[in-house]
């Protein structure tokens, strides 16, 4: 290889020495006539190389194909599972559906709730002291018991009973300093 460089001693034709010091002359071999044995062994390695990859390539397309087969296997497992589940979510919704709205409404409150459920909203016959009905105490309260029946009847939605974070510790009030950059707590 032979490499022309610029001679460093003038400055002024900057420009001109950085394209000579960039251009490099590589002397390349000349390629000599092979022989017929040596052309016919290219042919031959070049044919196995070629007869090769031609073998991994069906190997691969085979393999593919399997896995074809077991993917539209899983396929069809996954689609009878969705469509199990979408049956019985079906019925479900049916059943659902069948059962009449605001039939009820004291047992589905005690399934939902059985602390704060309301107890019978009629007084029973030993609650009677008198006999009379103008002298007991009513149970339970007109509004509540309306607004549970809407509820069952769904013309109105049940109250989320999600409280408000309270974060603990004492509360700070954050001043600014004298010059502008310093926080003080007090």
């Amino acid at each position: 290889m032979a490499l022309i460089v610029g001679s460093s001693d003038d400055e002024s034709s900057d420009e001109e020495e950085s394209d000579l010091e960039d251009v490099v002359i590589a002397h390349q071999k000349r390629t000599e006539k092979l022989t017929r044995t040596q052309r016919n062994k290219q042919k031959r390695v070049k044919a196995e190389r070629v007869a090769l990859e031609e073998r991994r390539r069906k190997k691969k397309l085979m393999n593919q194909l399997e896995q074809a087969k077991k993917v539209a296997k899983e396929i069809k497992e996954e689609e009878a599972v969705k469509i199990a589940r979408r049956q019985e979510i079906n019925a479900l919704r049916v059943e659902r559906d069948s059962q009449p709205v605001g039939v009820n409404v004291f047992e589905k409150i005690s399934e939902l709730d059985p602390i704060n459920a309301p107890s019978l909203p009629v007084a029973l016959t030993d609650e009677l002291k008198n006999g009379s009905l103008r002298a007991i105490k009513p149970k339970g309260s007109l509004l509540t018991d309306r607004l549970e029946s809407m509820i069952s009847r769904k013309m109105a939605n049940r109250k989320s009973k999600e409280k408000k974070k309270v974060v603990q510790g004492k509360r700070r009030n954050i001043t600014l300093g004298a010059k502008g950059g310093e926080f003080l707590l007090t």
